[in-house]
């Protein structure tokens, strides 16, 4: 199996402008899909990362979307079913191509990453070339893979809102960046609490995470 890494824009997407416009990051994956009427019927997943005003301003301008016919959230998760023509769409339709992991979309420059992955190598180049008459698209990365590179979903450990908003915050404000850049007095003051009980919310969220990861650095 072959897999390749990719960044892509292009100005008709349904998502990424808004994401772009209210500054948040989001992390999609794609559903099932179904034509009806000339028209293809798309599901999507997408999971929010921001400020609370932003995620709700992002939403809100999603459902006035003239292309989305459906939206449904869950906190931070949105699920959502857009309508395209059947010419339009065609490219993405491709049952040679999956995605690997969810799409990393980036406010910073517009781009999506997708990481994407094929039987064989053309596969995955006939894919750019067709995808690139949509947008713009640059391939990063290419070469082979096993299977137990793919990323598959758990079940996440489930954190309080106040460990979530911590560890949102952290994220979107490089505190885990090298070097660092906010300490956990100004995060504190971001969430309104002590920067003690922000490091408190926040080593518990690690805490509960840690594992997972460790589980799979094992393997």
């Amino acid at each position: 199996m072959w897999s390749a890494k990719i960044k892509y824009q292009h100005k008709d997407c349904v998502t990424m402008p808004k994401v772009v416009k209210h500054q948040i990051t989001a992390y999609a994956a794609p559903g099932n899909s179904f034509s009806k009427n000339g028209m293809i019927y798309s599901t999507g997943f997408l999971m929010l990362i921001g400020e609370e005003k932003n995620k709700k301003a992002f939403i809100k301008e999603l459902k006035k979307d003239s292309r989305v016919i459906k939206v449904e959230v869950n906190h931070d998760l949105v699920m959502f079913v857009e309508k395209r023509s059947e010419r339009e769409y065609a490219v993405f339709r491709s049952t040679e191509i999956m995605t690997s992991k969810p799409i990393y979309c980036n406010p910073a420059d517009g781009f999506e990453y997708w990481n994407i992955c094929a039987w064989n190598k053309k596969q995955i180049q006939q894919f750019i070339k067709e995808v690139s008459k949509l947008g713009t698209i640059k391939l990063l990365s290419i070469q082979k893979m096993k299977l137990n590179d793919l990323y598959h979903f758990r079940v996440s450990p489930r954190l309080t809102s106040k460990q979530k908003q911590a560890l949102e915050l952290a994220l979107q404000f490089g505190y885990f960046k090298m070097p660092r850049e906010v300490e956990l007095d100004e995060l504190g003051k971001r969430m309104k609490i002590s920067h003690q009980a922000f490091s408190e919310h926040l080593r518990k969220a690690e805490s509960k995470l840690l594992p997972h990861l460790v589980e799979d650095l094992a393997k």
